[in-house]
């Protein structure tokens, strides 16, 4: 049930299918602002201040019984996304139940999931000013605010994000059939004790810039946010946990990833794949993480982790 219940939630927030008779936003319920996933997060405090936690679903930790390495752990706090329909995620949803939920929300009287309100930071080099980037970033953020304009979901706190790369070919790359020049988008944000960068890539006669930024945005959501709306750790650090089966991650490498990055490198490309790097002085603007969680208080990555399958 716990799989339906979030599978039926995913389509409502993801589909855009609740039509609501006002489209204006319905109000979090008092627990959604003085709470997330259970612990109370007192008015005005420190994220710092609070103690690391895990989600208090009980449905969470009944399907995560024989992986607990999946669950995540946080520093509870308001800028979190969340499911707040218990019965979605608790293994407690019934027919009618289900069918009172449906009727809230093309009502507007019933909220399922928050998300955090995007502040997307531009890039060091190449950003500022530029037409093309203004584009692609409000192309990111809108297929991100998407999820919040479906009627089932809103807005609770701020998550910073800063655009890692971008690249658009020169007028003269794109006139060229035979260049080779990259398209890239990525974007970067501490999580898990860590910086984690998802990014995307394309050379070629039919690379696509907005290709690039939609995959990105796709990654975000359905490999950040909706795992950790659930109290699971994310699709990207969770494939370093010592308890991960690395044999797709394997499969991934010894097929694909080399041969890729040997013909990246034969052309002179820069690598632009997604990776997790340790948290420096550099990243002050983007914290405090979403999760809470500091520098050293994640996976130890050494000097970075790339990842190869995505």
């Amino acid at each position: 049930m716990f799989r339906a219940g979030v599978l039926i939630a995913i389509s409502l927030v993801m589909g855009g299918c609740v039509t609501v008779a006002q489209r204006k936003t319905p109000e979090l319920p008092i627990t959604a602002t003085e709470a997330a996933f259970g612990h109370k997060v007192p008015p005005g405090a420190p994220v710092a201040a609070q103690k690391i936690v895990s989600s208090n679903h009980p449905g969470v930790r009944q399907q995560m019984v024989q992986a607990p390495w999946r669950v995540a752990h946080f520093r509870p706090n308001l800028n979190m996304p969340e499911f707040l329909n218990s019965d979605m995620i608790n293994d407690t949803l019934t027919e009618q139940k289900a069918a009172d939920i449906q009727r809230r929300l093309s009502q507007g009287k019933t909220v399922l999931m928050t998300f955090p309100r995007i502040t997307l930071i531009p890039c060091d080099e190449g950003c500022l000013g530029n037409k093309d980037y203004e584009k692609m970033a409000e192309r990111f953020l809108r297929s991100y605010e998407s999820m919040a304009s479906s009627g089932a979901s809103a807005y609770r706190g701020e998550m910073k994000i800063k655009v890692r790369w971008f690249r658009k070919k020169s007028f003269i790359e794109n006139m060229n059939p035979l260049s080779f020049a990259q398209q890239a988008f990525g974007i970067e944000f501490p999580i898990e004790g860590n910086m984690l960068t998802l990014s995307s890539s394309s050379f070629g006669t039919k690379a696509s810039l907005e290709d690039c930024v939609d995959d990105v945005a796709t990654k975000f959501k359905i490999g950040v946010i909706f795992p950790m709306a659930l109290g699971m750790r994310n699709y990207f650090t969770i494939t370093l946990d010592p308890s991960y089966d690395p044999s797709v991650m394997n499969y991934v490498n010894n097929s694909l990833a080399a041969p890729v990055r040997g013909v990246k490198d034969f052309f002179g490309h820069e690598d632009y794949s997604s990776r997790l790097e340790p948290i420096t002085s550099a990243h002050q603007m983007l914290l405090p993480a979403i999760d809470g969680l500091q520098a050293s208080e994640g996976i130890d990555i050494g000097k970075g982790k790339l990842f190869n399958s995505f």
